[in-house]
């Protein structure tokens, strides 16, 4: 009888353990929170980005903290009539779990051909060209208000499109979604965040 008390305290105590981890293990996520805010440059700033050729480009500050396993991604998404076509700046494997107004950006520098995207993030910035025959373009920010990230639901920052005709229509959308319209464009270039879990490098 006493060994049967013994084995039922035992018992008793593992499932109250369990209880304890399970509840640390929900408060360690539930303090994991990205907010994503534009930044508007002031006059002086943006002559000196003008001074670099970049034509368009948009910045915008990352606040918040990210739990031990999880990630942010960052890229841009090629668009040609409307159906995805590839992601290019792919960049993931986030080296810091806390930010405080740190800085991402996405630009292009259509003057010369071929086009130069830049992607700009916490821990750096990555470049690629493409080519393209556009003769006019648009370069829209998509967010009109400080947004907090969902897990899993991809946020569009910035869109770029081009044309070969005379009329463009302009895109945008309020949270970042993803932009109406897009499938009339011949060419576009979405600026993509993904919260996710770490390791997770799908689409």
């Amino acid at each position: 009888m006493q060994g049967f008390k013994r084995y039922c305290s035992f018992v008793i105590l593992i499932f109250l353990l369990s209880g304890c981890v399970g509840v640390e293990k929900d408060k360690t996520s539930s303090k994991a929170k990205i907010t994503i805010e534009s930044y508007n440059m002031s006059e002086k700033e943006s002559l000196l980005i003008s001074k670099t050729g970049v034509g368009n480009i948009e910045f915008f500050k990352l606040n918040g903290t990210l739990s031990k396993d999880d990630d942010l991604q960052f890229s841009v998404e090629v668009y040609k009539k409307g159906k995805l076509k590839e992601e290019l700046l792919k960049s993931w494997g986030a080296i810091e779990k806390n930010y405080q107004d740190s800085f991402i950006s996405f630009g292009v520098s259509d003057s010369n051909r071929p086009l130069k995207l830049l992607s700009g993030i916490p821990s750096g910035i990555a470049t690629t060209t493409y080519s393209s025959s556009m003769t006019s373009s648009s370069f829209s920010n998509l967010i009109s208000e400080n947004i907090t990230l969902t897990k899993n639901k991809p946020v569009y920052l910035v869109a770029w499109l081009g044309t070969t005709k005379n009329e463009l229509r302009t895109v945008g959308s309020k949270n970042g979604e993803l932009p109406a319209g897009i499938e009339e464009a011949e060419l576009a270039f979405l600026y993509k965040v993904l919260w996710t879990d770490k390791g997770t490098n799908e689409h």
